[in-house]
């Protein structure tokens, strides 16, 4: 019974003689009777008082393999079945390419991103799934040899549906592991259709806000924060191409009195005309008219000297002097614009508020000559 008991639990009693040999007790085996030391076996001992010695060993424990992760356990079959369930059950639409771009798998997000079942992309290329006019740059931005070693990371491309429409979309690239079954690369095609529109929106929303803040309400010209901006521009690109700036400064006459005699809602009637016809008298594309301030307004003339300047000033007083306004005021009244030009070849050691200085000193000028005239100070 103890031997049994002993040998269940791996251990072995023996004792050992003067001779030095062993005999088993208990728990026999031809293994466990091996010299102390041995290997796969423990010893213990412990002497009698006849100088033999009772010996105590026990088997060593089988070394037990680490577990390997759960990701190393996966078959390539296992692998295989997880990527397409995860594939099955994504919004985006993944698409398996091979080297030439041909579609090796396209998951069931094809249907709603699309229009299309995965299996009508079987045998078109990835670059036939984006607008035309989007291929080369979706090629150029991910599949470049300067885009691999940049990351290859989303953009937004349109892509095209089965039904001829185009939706915005985030795509993403990212190179497969050599036999992996499914292709070379993983394109990952996301919805961005709403996003890009509010993007849009937002544009446009931004847009006429700056258009406001640099546009005067009343005559729609730009107003004086725009004419700054825009003469300090036209100063230094003057100065850099040693070319001629010309400035007018426009001031309509006696406009108090007509503003006292027939308040500000007639003023302002006759300020948006003075205003539409500067605008309508400057027509080329780098000149720019604006409301420089009350009844103040100023034309920004790049590449004109002082004789092209005058005579654009003399085309405006005559305009203004034409217009009728008895859509206004009963009876009419004669509106005339007093008109100051300066014009200068920009120096380094100048800058615009001098040409800003030049054409005021010369509307003064045509101030005190009297009125509805055009003066050029020298």
């Amino acid at each position: 019974m103890l031997a049994q008991l002993l040998d269940g639990l791996g251990i072995t009693l023996s004792l050992t003689g003067t001779d030095g040999q062993a005999r088993a007790l208990a728990g026999a085996g031809p293994d466990m009777l091996a010299p102390a030391g041995a290997t796969g076996t423990h010893h213990a001992s412990m002497p009698l008082a006849d100088g033999r010695r009772l010996l105590l060993a026990t088997r060593a424990a089988a070394p037990v393999a680490p577990e390997r992760p759960a990701a190393a356990r996966l078959t390539p079959d296992a692998g295989d079945m997880r990527f397409r369930l995860l594939a099955e059950h994504s919004m985006d639409l993944l698409v398996a390419v091979d080297a030439d771009l041909a579609i090796r798998y396209a998951s069931p997000a094809t249907a709603t991103m699309l229009g299309c079942l995965p299996a009508d992309l079987h045998g078109h290329t990835l670059a036939e799934l984006l607008a035309p006019e989007d291929r080369a740059a979706f090629l150029a931005r991910h599949f470049t040899n300067s885009a691999r070693r940049g990351g290859g990371g989303p953009e937004m491309f349109r892509a095209l549906r089965h039904d001829g429409n185009t939706l915005w979309v985030e795509a993403r690239v990212a190179a497969l592991p050599p036999g992996n079954g499914l292709g070379d690369f993983l394109v990952t095609l996301r919805d961005a259709d709403q996003r890009k529109r509010a993007e849009d929106a937002l544009g446009r929303v931004n847009a006429e806000l700056s258009t406001l803040a640099s546009t005067d309400a009343l005559t729609g010209l730009p107003n004086r924060r725009q004419f700054d901006a825009t003469l300090n521009k036209e100063w230094y690109r003057a100065l850099r191409e040693g070319a001629p700036l010309s400035l007018l400064m426009i001031d309509v006459d006696r406009f108090k009195a007509l503003n006292d005699r027939h308040g500000h809602q007639v003023g302002d009637a006759f300020l948006a005309k003075v205003g539409k016809v500067i605008r309508e008298t400057v027509r080329r594309a780098s000149d720019m008219a604006a409301r420089y301030g009350g009844e103040e307004f100023a034309v920004i003339l790049p590449g004109t000297g002082s004789a092209g300047a005058l005579e654009i000033a003399e085309v405006i007083r005559r305009a203004i002097e034409r217009t009728e306004t008895a859509s206004l005021i009963a009876g009419g009244y004669q509106l005339t614009v007093s008109i100051g030009v300066g014009s200068v070849v920009p120096l380094a050691s100048g800058g615009s508020a001098s040409l800003v200085h030049s054409a005021d000193a010369a509307l003064y000028q045509a101030k005190r000559n009297g009125r509805n005239r055009v003066e050029l100070m020298h």
